[in-house]
């Protein structure tokens, strides 16, 4: 599968092309004009890292699926190097949704075909088996998800999608100097392994990859899914699951149509019956949203909802880093996240997002921005202990969320390693952007992050990675998920994303996304509940 996408990329020629997919697969909810009704085994909600996988595995058995995807199917060809364009294009809510709390946090989300992979850095960790075991040991899942049955799943999606470590030609200065500093201050770090069909090292990551070699879901199991029979609807927003005497049997949704954004109550409708079951892999912020719009009233539902924090700083180096060539991230290191709960990792970064990491005003920062060439970004996530839960205000999405104390002292804790990092790299200034810590210019600045008091509104965070809002367990008083991936309560009402997970997992969590997915989804294939009449 890798070398036949290769092989068609060279020849200018890419998976999502409309004239490679099977003909009628592919409805543009965002041309519809008149309500439509359809008919599948399965209905998917949500199209990826979780519902790729689900649609691939079941398609596979021989299954029909419908895939709703609610954001649009942006072509390869059709990516874009600016980041505005692209964002509003393929990120939740052009890039601006973001966490109430003592501190505005954005969360930033894929809403195109293939999810958040289309707009990540294509990081394939595995999950530590210590989580999983504490899965199992603390939240009663009695095996429905082991270390055991993921490390198949792992495996194969390691060589279906090419799982490999950053090459040399792809690395990149910005990640060759991390390692550099990992090994002079004697810090375990190692390549990322990544989804890689032959990296282009445009650090191009974030706005989709326009070579593409990033083998993300729009690229891989969609595509895939599609030529084995499944249809996807795209620009098609789930509105609920209607379920009749405990059994899930159809998907209410509608199209974000041209028309509906010029006349509300025109707004075109979806209605998907499912003969087997629903899926939903929306995201661990609409999955909840979309189960208490179906009537689920489960006590867990929304709440325990987890993430990984994340920040970065800047630093200037006299020679040139360009951090525009290399992969988006090429370095990372685990060293500290059983003990210290943070990992630290490049993060290349085109100079209008970094410019919010730039210090100074008017000529200063005009300097500063235009010395782009010779600065670099690393970033940090932290482990956080911090719950938050996602609930609806008037009709929209709150995700209430507010890191603890001791995460923040994490993150500060981080934000000096990578500070003592940099300057073991050759760095002449790091830029914080931290209240209360000054430009650091030599080691013996690092002395402000022991003094700064770190609250959540002390620098500017973000939410990528996110988990828990409906957990699984066997318990409905304390869960929603059930060990079979069902919802307590309703037959054929699945879940297979990050929302399932009892806890974060202290690293990328796509891979453990995938293959919960295809675990789930063989399990499901393997039992099929009767066709609902």
């Amino acid at each position: 599968m890798n070398s036949e996408i290769v092989n068609r990329s060279l020849k200018g020629s890419f998976p999502d092309d409309i004239s490679e997919l099977p003909e009628g697969s592919v409805i543009d909810g965002g041309a519809a004009s008149h309500d439509v009704s359809d008919i599948a085994d399965y209905v998917i909600i949500g199209s990826g890292a979780g519902g790729a996988t689900a649609a691939f595995v079941l398609s596979s058995a021989g299954y029909s699926v419908v895939i709703l995807e609610e954001g649009p199917w942006v072509r390869t060809r059709d990516f874009e190097l600016d980041v505005f364009p692209s964002m509003k294009k393929l990120f939740r809510d052009a890039g601006t949704q973001v966490t109430t709390g003592s501190a505005i946090i954005p969360v930033l989300q894929g809403r195109c075909v293939g999810g958040s992979t289309t707009i990540n850095s294509a990081i394939a960790w595995r999950a530590p088996e210590s989580v999983v075991d504490r899965w199992n040991s603390e939240f009663d899942l009695q095996g429905a998800i082991s270390y055991k049955t993921l490390e198949p799943q792992y495996d194969e999606l390691d060589r279906a999608l090419s799982v490999r470590p950053v090459n040399d030609s792809a690395l990149g200065k910005h990640s060759s100097l991390f390692a550099e500093a990992a090994l002079k201050l004697g810090i375990r770090a190692e390549r990322i392994q990544r989804y890689d069909g032959g990296c282009a090292a445009s650090a191009g990551c974030l706005t989709g990859c326009r070579s593409g070699k990033k083998l993300s879901m729009n690229l891989t199991h969609i595509p895939m899914a599609l030529h084995r029979g499944a249809r996807i609807y795209t620009s098609s927003a789930a509105l609920r699951v209607e379920s009749l005497y405990g059994r899930a049997r159809a998907v209410h949704a509608e199209f974000l149509s041209s028309r509906s954004s010029q006349n509300l109550n025109l707004k075109p409708k979806l209605k998907v019956i499912a003969r087997r079951g629903v899926i939903l892999a929306a995201s661990a912020v609409q999955t909840p949203q979309i189960l208490k719009r179906s009537g689920v009233r489960l006590p867990a539902l929304g709440k325990h909802f987890q993430a990984h924090a994340g920040t970065s700083l800047t630093g200037r180096f006299d020679g040139e880093v360009s951090m525009q060539v290399g992969a988006t991230q090429g370095f990372n290191s685990t060293h500290f996240v059983d003990v210290n709960r943070f990992k630290v990792e490049t993060l290349a970064l085109p100079p209008e997002l970094l410019a919010v990491r730039i210090p100074g005003v008017g000529p200063e920062f005009m300097s500063k921005i235009l010395d782009y060439k010779h600065v670099l970004n690393w970033a940090l996530v932290v482990r956080a202990e911090a719950e938050g839960q996602v609930r609806s205000v008037l009709g929209k999405t709150v995700i209430q969320y507010t890191p603890t104390l001791r995460d923040m002292d994490n993150l500060k804790q981080g934000l000096k390693v990578l500070s003592e990092m940099m300057f073991a790299a050759g760095a002449k200034e790091v830029w914080p952007n931290f209240h209360g810590v000054p430009i650091l210019r030599s080691l013996d600045d690092l002395h402000f992050w022991d003094e700064v008091q770190a609250e959540p509104r002390s620098c500017g965070m973000m939410l990528s990675h996110l988990f828990g809002s409906a957990r699984m367990g066997s318990d409905d008083r304390n869960s929603v998920v059930g060990l079979d991936f069902q919802v307590h309560g309703i037959r054929g009402l699945y879940v297979l994303d990050s929302s399932l997970f009892p806890t974060n997992t202290g690293v990328n969590p796509q891979h453990t996304i995938m293959a919960v997915a295809r675990l789930g989804a063989s399990r499901i294939a393997e039992t099929p509940l009767p066709i609902c009449s």
